[in-house]
């Protein structure tokens, strides 16, 4: 059953209400005269904001060198992520961590210096900008992007809809029943979301870009955002008479 919702006319793809299962209880006689119906909703969306996690880490020969190149492309990179967004709320950064670094060499571990690193992630909210900004953290000294992870701003609300839509569901399943069994549909007598379904916020698009300290240039990358699928299922219990 294909539904709109009124509510998200921008975001929502399809939606579908399937029902799962079936079954009426034999037990006690505190458990007689019901009927137990499950309900699925789903509700397909395309994403809205994508976020990023870059890395910026450099290994030298003293911390005080690594600590201060780290700092300056983190410097460098916040700078061009406030232009794409909100500083305080779009963008979180950790703290500076140094570690001794060692490397696998001949046949054994030898310490080569230390290495000094700091990650930021960073929400994007206008898609449109994505290769233009990845364009420019190419241009700098970050060492990766290691995760392009695509959501939907509103993920809540949309699996609210869906959690209405897999109630719609097990009633209209529940009253098809009763009207088969010849009996009655009384009152709801419990309700559950179990959480079985996806309960999806997104995705990963399993990308990493590795760029090894070194400030590429040229032209951002695209990647094309797929659907996203937000899958929430319910168990009722009705009486009847």
């Amino acid at each position: 059953m294909v539904k709109h919702i009124k509510s998200l006319p921008l975001f929502i793809m399809s939606i579908f209400a399937v029902a799962t299962f079936v079954n009426c209880s034999n037990g006690s006689s505190e458990n007689q005269n019901r009927i137990r119906v499950g309900g699925e909703g789903k509700i397909r969306v395309m994403p809205d904001q994508v976020t990023l996690t870059i890395n910026a880490s450099f290994s030298k020969p003293k911390m005080v060198d690594a600590v201060r190149e780290t700092q300056a492309t983190v410097d460098t990179v916040m700078r061009i992520l406030e232009s794409f967004g909100n500083k305080d709320q779009d963008i979180k950064t950790s703290s500076i961590s140094a570690n001794k670094d060692y490397q696998y060499i001949g046949s054994t571990y030898k310490f080569v210096g230390f290495e000094a690193q700091q990650t930021i992630d960073f929400v994007l909210h206008d898609l449109n900008k994505f290769t233009e900004l990845t364009a420019k953290l190419l241009d700098t000294k970050i060492s990766s992007i290691a995760q392009i992870q695509f959501n939907h701003s509103k993920a809540d609300s949309i699996l609210r809809e869906a959690d209405l839509i897999a109630y719609d569901d097990a009633l209209k399943s529940a009253t098809k029943i009763a009207k088969r069994a010849d009996v009655e549909l009384g009152k709801l007598l419990f309700l559950s979301n179990d959480g079985s379904g996806s309960d999806a916020t997104g995705y990963s698009s399993g990308e990493r870009i590795d760029t090894y300290n070194k400030g590429f240039g040229g032209q951002g990358f695209k990647i094309a955002p797929e659907v996203i699928e937000f899958k929430r299922t319910i168990t009722t219990e009705f009486g009847i008479k």
